[in-house]
């Protein structure tokens, strides 16, 4: 049998909550805060550290804009896309 690295997690379908999957590409991708901060910084994002944070732990919620540039970073540093 080959393992899917996903270590007993379920995981997202298609359909699921696109901050769910950016918090599950976050904690499976043993990123650090600061080093998602800077590149979501990088590429136009404006919200801090402590809101990024919040919204990964389902306390806050984005701007549909500053979601999807987080969702972006998240993507381009874990390799899963442009």
């Amino acid at each position: 049998m080959i393992g899917d690295g996903t270590q007993g997690r379920p995981q997202p379908t298609s359909g699921a909550d696109p901050r769910m999957l950016a918090a599950a590409r976050f904690q499976d991708g043993n990123l650090s805060l600061p080093q998602v901060w800077a590149h979501y910084f990088g590429i136009g994002g404006n919200a801090d550290e402590l809101a990024l944070d919040a919204y990964l732990h389902g306390m806050m919620d984005l701007s549909p804009l500053q979601a999807d540039l987080l969702h972006i970073a998240i993507r381009e540093i874990t390799g899963d896309g442009p």
